[in-house]
């Protein structure tokens, strides 16, 4: 490795870190966006240290880290949960309500609507904005391309993690709003120059 290895042997720890903290947010008695917030900014710093550090190699080395790490704690989940006695109701077993309970159709549509083709959408259009940046800085059309389509399926993915997180329609909106505004933006300032 070259001189610059410390910087994956940081962004490995902070990966590690961030899985433990994930861990301890998600065994909270109330979801926390806030605990949840601190462990995706550790896996983006870890990952970035580790890409400085080394390049493609250096985050590969340091992603083994945080998935070996989220192994052992599966695993010890597993391991050290007792065998439940009672025999899973439907609810738990196939996520359908009780017998007599609301099915809520409509809510539940509404949010695989919102986390998915719109998640996309607006994951979409921030991913071109970032292309139309790319272009602006004089990146070669090849260059732009590449990062769009590495960049996609991370911002979907954050995005779409993050509307599940939220409590409220509203905030889902609003959130679902920046980063398609935000690409649009960017597209049009991109097409103007």
């Amino acid at each position: 490795m070259s001189s610059t290895a410390p910087l994956v042997w940081i962004g490995a720890a902070a990966i590690v870190a961030a899985v433990l903290q994930l861990r301890r947010a998600w065994s909270l008695p109330r979801r926390s966006a806030a605990a949840n917030g601190i462990a995706w900014a550790l896996l983006l710093l870890g990952s970035a240290l580790a890409l400085a550090g080394n390049g493609a190699w250096g985050l590969a080395v340091a992603s083994l880290f945080g998935m070996a790490s989220a192994a052992l704690l599966l695993a010890h989940a597993g391991w050290a949960s007792p065998r439940g006695k009672a025999r899973a109701s439907e609810r738990k077993a196939h996520m359908l309500p009780e017998q007599g309970e609301l099915r809520h159709i409509g809510r539940r549509l509404l949010t695989f609507l919102i986390t998915v083709p719109l998640a996309f959408a607006a994951a979409l259009l921030a991913t071109l904005g970032a292309r139309a940046i790319t272009g602006m800085a004089g990146w070669s059309d090849a260059d732009g391309n590449a990062m769009a389509l590495l960049l996609l399926p991370l911002l979907w993915g954050i995005l779409a993690f993050w509307l599940l997180m939220l409590p409220r329609r509203s905030a889902q909106w609003a959130w679902l709003a920046i980063p398609a505004a935000a690409g649009l933006g960017l597209i049009f300032m991109g097409g103007a120059v």
